[in-house]
């Protein structure tokens, strides 16, 4: 019984995938597709490309950040997070669970009914 837990398990975990998304300083994103690798230097925040040679080596070679951006605008652009004009643009949960979706839910549905109303401590309407 344990065997077949532990194989149903794997083929999960086998079957289950997540994208890399790169976010750069003006807010734009790439989102890296198919084999794309990408390998981040933690002091300095370059982008790596690995090589990999027939006769074992590897080699890192910087990587130039690429020029497509998969970012959509949203209504919550140009706002500062958490004020009553974003909390009022931000449509909840749209994104999944991001640090918006957090900040939304601390800043702005303070009383946790999941709607930003005037039962809500920061509401200025």
């Amino acid at each position: 019984m344990k065997a077949i837990a532990v194989v149903t398990a794997v083929f999960f975990a086998m079957c289950s995938s997540a994208a890399t998304v790169i976010t750069y300083d003006d807010g734009s994103t790439y989102t890296l597709s198919g084999r794309q690798e990408v390998y981040v230097s933690v002091p300095t925040s370059e982008m790596f490309k690995r090589r990999e040679y027939k006769n074992g080596n590897q080699y890192f070679v910087v990587q130039i950040p690429w020029p497509q951006r998969d970012y959509v605008d949203t209504p919550t652009d140009g706002l500062d997070p958490g004020s009553h004009e974003w909390c009022l643009a931000f449509i909840p949960w749209s994104e999944g669970l991001t640090f918006s979706q957090q900040t939304w839910d601390r800043y702005c549905d303070t009383n946790n009914n999941g709607v930003y109303d005037q039962s809500d401590k920061p509401w200025e309407g």
